[in-house]
């Protein structure tokens, strides 16, 4: 190639690059997200919502009460935590909606589902003060497993609620593990790997949060401002990555920790590492989020 030749090719590029450039953000402006899966029908996610609503307005409250409201506050709630177990028990689907609007409208929604893993953990306590640590282990996964499903199909905020309420669930059923038989451990440990593995991946919340911003604010002006933004939001994205992947390490840490209880139950001793509990009370080691390598047996 001659240097004449090198010179035009340069000087063509650097003409065309602002107009491909330009042709980049029309065709984006044109961007089709991928179509979305229909609702299940029945939607599990309508019953969680109606549920919160149903409930005591004072179920917050619970971790200030004494065996007697707990009673009256369970007998109270019973009604709607029977509709969101029944919700549970369906397909689960945020019916999101693409409009400027949506998500102040939605608060209202996430505010019924939290309402409603509080009502969980105020049944489990008052099963712990009766000393029926079991069903109290039972309300405790409930709210994990509404953690999961309520936020499956939404956006990052319903994301973010949904590790909150995870959260929520976690705390109590720690504690409640050494009060726990053999049994109990393996079959909640068993549960837990089960949620664990059904939840949806940091990539997947993303992706419907992309896709929903796309959908709600399309045009040139809106993928400009995208494109303008991008390190800033990046960095807020890494943030919360970072939050929600400690929130998953403590729940998988959890299922370690129960089986483990499980195995020196059953043996009389500790298991040495993580891999003497599988695949007798583990299906497989969990998986560090942050790293992708196998946790480890923390003793506590």
């Amino acid at each position: 190639m001659t240097t004449k030749t090198r010179n035009w090719l340069l000087a063509l590029c650097i003409v065309a690059l602002p107009f491909l450039t330009f042709s980049g953000f029309i065709a984006s402006d044109f961007f089709t997200p991928p179509p979305l899966p229909p609702l299940p029908n029945p939607n599990g996610y309508d019953d969680l919502v109606k549920a919160g609503q149903m409930l005591s307005t004072n179920s917050w409250n619970y971790d200030k009460m004494n065996l007697e409201q707990l009673r009256e506050l369970a007998t109270a709630n019973s009604e709607a935590l029977e509709l969101a177990r029944s919700g549970l028990s369906n397909q689960c689907r945020v019916p999101v909606e693409f409009t400027q609007a949506y998500n102040e409208n939605h608060l209202s929604n996430l505010a019924s589902v939290k309402r409603l893993a509080q009502a969980f953990v105020a049944e489990g306590r008052l099963d712990e003060m009766e000393n029926r640590p079991n069903d109290a282990v039972k309300s405790y996964l409930d709210v994990i497993h509404l953690g999961n499903e309520s936020s499956r199909g939404g956006t990052l905020i319903d994301g973010l609620v949904g590790i909150a309420i995870e959260s929520i669930g976690t705390s109590p059923l720690q504690k409640l593990v050494p009060q726990l038989n053999a049994q109990s451990c393996r079959e909640t440990a068993d549960t837990l790997e089960t949620l664990n593995s059904q939840r949806q991946s940091w990539n997947e919340v993303m992706q419907q949060e992309h896709d929903w911003s796309r959908r709600a604010f399309p045009g040139l002006r809106n993928e400009l401002q995208r494109l303008t933004s991008r390190n800033s939001l990046k960095k807020a994205f890494q943030i919360i990555e970072q939050k929600i992947k400690k929130r998953q390490t403590e729940t998988r840490q959890l299922i370690i920790d129960l089986a483990a209880r499980a195995y020196e139950l059953d043996k009389g001793k500790p298991p040495a590492s993580v891999a003497d509990l599988v695949p007798d009370y583990l299906k497989a080691i969990p998986q560090d989020p942050f790293t992708g390598t196998n946790m480890v047996y923390l003793p506590r």
